[in-house]
């Protein structure tokens, strides 16, 4: 009776376990929304629900809305392989420190997926002219004095959040890239960059 109980026990923890790892693995089934590095792009586009709103050679783009806010999702190919993909805010603000409050609101959802950054620049100054002036902090992304930057790893993709600009413009960039294609294509683009000599 005992060595029954004992078995039945073993079957519960080992269905339970079971069913653990499946909800895992569908959380993790994807590396950048509804796709996976390597895939076609005809592939990608199969998984989006309209037309690209742009589209080159290596790249196809959409314009998305996330938490209400603008931005051009890029997937980026290498011999018709997908290997890195990202948001890129569109919106504008005349209030240039709004761009902090969407950087810091898009790094709080990232941790609460990814957890912790594996590295955070919380800002990083590299001109200190409007450092005492907290309300000039978006001015100062806008010509390069400060910038903002937060990475996260999972197993397949290095993912990073980034806030800079230079030239009185600012940019928003979330990228997600391809840990097990990244040596191929550091290989790939250096063949393509010395065929130029």
């Amino acid at each position: 009776m005992e060595r029954k109980s004992i078995t039945l026990l073993g079957l519960i923890v080992f269905f339970i376990f079971s069913l653990f790892l499946t909800i895992l693995a569908k959380e993790q089934a994807y590396d950048f929304r509804k796709t996976n590095w390597g895939m076609s792009k005809e592939q990608v586009r199969a998984t989006e629900e309209k037309r690209p709103d742009f589209e080159a050679d290596t790249t196809l783009g959409y314009d998305v809305t996330i938490s209400g806010k603008d931005f051009a999702c890029i997937y980026s190919f290498l011999e018709d392989k997908l290997y890195n993909s990202g948001y890129f805010f569109t919106g504008e603000h005349t209030n240039k420190n709004l761009y902090i409050d969407d950087y810091e609101e898009l790094k709080e959802t990232l941790t609460k997926k990814y957890g912790k950054p594996k590295m955070d620049f919380p800002g990083v100054w590299k001109n200190d002219l409007y450092k005492d002036d907290k309300s000039h902090w978006g001015m100062a992304i806008s010509v390069g004095h400060l910038a903002y930057g937060n990475s996260w790893e999972t197993p397949n993709t290095k993912i990073s959040l980034m806030l800079s600009g230079d030239n009185y413009k600012i940019e928003l960039v979330l990228s997600y890239t391809s840990k097990g294609l990244e040596e191929w294509v550091k290989q790939i683009k250096e063949k393509e960059s010395s065929k130029d000599f």
